[in-house]
């Protein structure tokens, strides 16, 4: 099987790492497979890489991407065609309707946009031959959207065993963070309005009023540092909350973690949280798309979009070791059964020899 995988860009975002995953499964299965998406700091990542222009928004950037997708599915001669998020997914229809003999299968797999993007997302994705949903709440959102169930399958985002945290290495981390006897919490995401990270500081500074010893990492960089390290300074929280920037260690980081804490406003299916699991790491999370499929073995707690709830959640958590204990080992049997690399790569190339076959 030829196998073309499309996404806009190689950012850290959760579905460029997916896709590299997809990439290296399906190669180690002895498929073709070639990743075609603009650049960034994962392409290095890539075995076989076409390059795409930057897609935007603008009328123009897309015509250019197109052209370009188009012209890389005409050289590569795809069997299947998987295009990921609806903007991708608009563009491979195009190139895939371009290369008439044979037609590509065309998949999409949706990973979640801001709930005012949903109706239109779901516009774009009915141009999908099938559509992949990381999680079932998302896929409940297209079939009200009008895509029939037949067209949809769930297949959660899966990552790999957590990385061992020996003694030398969280002795470094303890010592570049100042962090010492008392707990931790983590937050790990790019620092733009969705991860709501402002949520997670002003609960921080109601944690902090009763547990003193608690040290928070945000672990990530983007647009809003500047923003989120003066609200860190006006709440009086500098050397409690630590914006550590970008990191390539960050599973450490969750591994050494006595929570790890979403405040999104939405998710799809957050790959974080998914490491967290592996790490045995208990989980407190707004209540997003993704978020009942993970934490519904006991692995974390769901809360309401408030940073009063976030922080009641955080210090019950951290008061009682025996729960974060249990939740830990909840979270590690859940991704062994449901959420590892191998799990969903098993999955995906079932769903791309069905699509081959013309079973689906």
């Amino acid at each position: 099987m030829r196998l073309l995988l499309a996404i806009t860009e190689l950012g850290l975002g959760g579905a460029e790492h997916v896709v590299l995953d997809l990439e290296r499964g399906a190669a180690s299965a002895g498929h073709a497979v070639l990743v075609a998406a603009a650049g960034g700091p994962l392409e290095e990542r890539a075995a076989s890489f076409a390059r795409l222009p930057a897609t935007s928004r603008t009328p123009l950037a897309l015509a250019r991407s197109g052209r370009r997708l188009a012209a890389v599915a005409r050289s590569f001669r795809p069997d299947v065609l998987h295009a990921h998020n609806p903007r991708m997914t608009a563009l491979a229809a195009a190139a895939a309707a371009a290369r008439r003999r044979p037609r590509p299968q065309l998949l999409a797999t949706y990973h979640g946009v801001p709930p005012e993007r949903a109706r239109g997302a779901a516009r774009v994705l009915r141009v999908a031959d099938h559509v992949v949903c990381v999680s079932a709440r998302l896929a409940e959102e297209l079939e009200e959207r009008g895509i029939p169930r037949r067209r949809l399958t769930v297949i959660p985002n899966g990552v790999s065993a957590s990385p061992a945290l020996d003694a030398a290495r969280r002795a470094r981390l303890d010592a570049e963070f100042g962090l010492g006897d008392g707990p931790v919490v983590t937050a790990v995401g790019r620092l733009v309005p969705q991860k709501a990270h402002h949520r997670l500081i002003d609960a921080a500074a109601t944690v902090h009023a009763e547990l003193p010893d608690t040290r928070f990492l945000i672990v990530g960089d983007g647009p809003l540092r500047g923003e989120l390290e003066e609200r860190v300074r006006a709440t009086g929280l500098e050397g409690v909350v630590i914006l550590t920037g970008p990191r390539a260690d960050a599973r450490l980081l969750i591994a050494r973690s006595d929570v790890v804490a979403f405040s999104s406003d939405w998710e799809g299916l957050s790959l974080v949280a998914l490491e967290a699991l592996a790490a045995g790491a208990p989980i407190v999370s707004t209540k997003v798309a993704g978020a009942d499929e993970v934490l519904e073995s006991g692995a974390g707690i769901a809360v309401p979009h408030s940073a009063s709830a976030l922080a009641d959640a955080i210090a019950g958590l951290l008061g009682d070791p025996a729960r974060r204990r249990a939740m830990g080992d909840a979270g590690r049997c859940l991704h062994r059964e449901r959420f590892s690399t191998e799990r969903m790569v098993e999955r995906y190339l079932t769903l791309y020899d069905r699509s081959v076959a013309g079973t689906l």
